[in-house]
């Protein structure tokens, strides 16, 4: 099991005590030790969970956090959008500002993917309310896909299979320049 999986259990392990409180804050991002506890961090998590087929270490905790977020089914909704918001801004930032930088690593791009992914699963999550958001994610998509070419996989093989070509489709591409070096 790779460190981060290991991360994504601890993260879900840790969310059952944090979630209401934080749902009834103001943070959208709640910096915790060694985490930062969101919405879409929560949704990212299980969903690697799953994808490595390890959503038995965490079937309690996934009630559990399912039950809350029942119950508060407005408050998820609208951390759901301020966390939709800020992840298509940093998006966007990042991906401005990869498109032409020939010096930004591959790394870089296999990090800050994540926002892109979070910002799926988040309208996955509300779909009727992400809505708002749609034009403004189909932008960043067309300069991502402007930009960069078909390529592997760009996270651990062990959640591959969670994240489909079809919809996740950025997790598939590198820049182009970057294309042209390897």
């Amino acid at each position: 099991m790779t460190d981060q999986l290991k991360t994504d259990l601890a993260y879900i392990q840790s969310a059952v005590d944090e979630l209401e409180m934080y749902l009834l804050s103001e943070d959208v991002i709640r910096q915790l030790p060694g985490i930062s506890f969101s919405v879409g961090g929560i949704l990212l998590a299980y969903q690697r969970i799953s994808a490595a087929n390890l959503e038995d270490r965490v079937l309690s905790e996934w009630k559990a956090l399912e039950e809350l977020r029942s119950h508060w089914k407005i408050a998820w909704g609208n951390k759901c959008l301020l966390e939709m918001k800020m992840r298509l801004r940093q998006w966007g930032d990042f991906i401005l500002g990869m498109a032409s930088d020939e010096h930004e690593s591959s790394s870089a791009y296999r990090h800050q993917v994540r926002n892109r992914v979070i910002l799926q699963l988040l309208v996955d999550s509300i779909p009727a309310q992400a809505e708002t958001y749609a034009e403004s994610i189909k932008r960043k998509d067309t300069i991502l896909q402007k930009y960069s070419v078909d390529n592997d996989f760009v996270w651990e093989a062990q959640v591959q299979s969670g994240f489909s070509r079809e919809k996740y489709w950025y997790l598939y591409r590198a820049m182009k320049y970057e294309k042209a070096h390897i």
